[in-house]
């Protein structure tokens, strides 16, 4: 490619800018009354929200997840317990009400732990897959923000997979595999992929033991493999409860925006105490297939509207 034609795609990326189509077509707003960060639907991009809900509610029961629905805020004492309070309060939202203090909830994960624990289970009853279509709140230095792209208040599809030990890599595998179908529905063909792990010089950022992330590291690693997908390791990047693999869009000008996370849990379960049925161990899978709304939504602007290919 040329010096002209260079100059001509930097000029067809900046008006393709999806927050200029954004406005264009009525979609969104977001208003520094409201608060940076935090996107304002208007009913066209209600509407075209409520398409990806509904294909993404009809894909999850088709493929044995469960639908579940949680409030917004919950005690502090919750978030103690899980572990998020320790490693992960700058990023929260908090409040005291009536002498009590209460959390925005940043990720639906001990709610849905609460749910699992609401009747007695059986190993026989594992896996358990449950998904919510839950919105999230989550502090980002207001210089990092960007339209849709990087948001504080934001819609995520989340599921969390109750399994056993056996269970873990069988599930993984049909994560990435489910992922694969959802991200190619939406024309999403390429994409990088990363295995983050943890820092070695820092465990004291990290709950559970060296052997437990060996293992987490070890198996998200092999499903990767299995299904020959390259893949990237990045020490450091795994977050407090467990590693993870990224996967990452690539948008029209080659930048990456973080899309699907399957992460590999094996510390919620033990704050949170779950008895499943004597003498079983039993793990959790984190896994959001097609990340923020928000964030889906500003990449697929310009593909869908402006036939920006990726």
């Amino acid at each position: 490619m040329n010096v002209l034609e260079n100059k001509s795609k930097e000029r067809e990326l900046s008006n393709a800018d999806h927050r200029l189509i954004g406005q264009q077509l009525d979609l969104f707003s977001i208003n520094e009354e409201v608060g940076v960060g935090l996107a304002l639907w208007h009913p066209n991009g209600t509407i075209v929200r409520n398409v990806i809900r509904d294909f993404w509610e009809r894909e999850h029961l088709r493929n044995g997840y469960q639908l579940v629905c949680t409030p917004h805020i919950a005690r502090e004492e919750l978030w103690r317990i899980s572990g998020h309070l320790d490693y992960y309060e700058q990023n929260m939202y908090t409040f005291g009400k009536d002498g009590e203090g209460y959390v925005v909830k940043p990720m639906n994960c001990p709610f849905h732990i609460q749910i699992l624990k609401a009747k007695p289970r059986s190993y026989r009853d594992l896996p358990i897959r449950y998904a919510e279509w839950g919105t999230v709140y989550r502090y980002e230095r207001s210089g990092t923000l960007q339209g849709l792209l990087r948001v504080r208040g934001f819609t995520q599809d989340d599921a969390h997979i109750f399994c056993t030990p056996e269970q873990v890599k069988p599930e993984i595998l049909n994560s990435l595999d489910f992922t694969r179908h959802l991200l190619g529905e939406f024309g999403f063909t390429e994409y990088r992929v990363y295995l983050s792990t943890k820092d070695p010089q820092h465990p004291e950022k990290y709950m559970g033991s060296e052997q437990e992330w060996s293992n987490a590291q070890n198996v998200l690693a092999e499903a990767l493999q299995e299904r020959d997908i390259a893949y990237q390791e990045v020490p450091g990047e795994a977050v407090f409860y467990g590693p993870k693999i990224d996967i990452n869009i690539v948008d029209a000008s080659r930048r990456e925006w973080q899309c699907t996370t399957i992460q590999f849990d094996f510390n919620l379960s033990k704050g949170l105490v779950i008895f499943v049925s004597v003498c079983v161990v039993w793990l959790v899978i984190f896994s959001s297939l097609f990340c923020g709304v928000c964030s889906s939504m500003g990449i697929c602007i310009l593909d869908i509207f402006w036939g920006v290919g990726f």
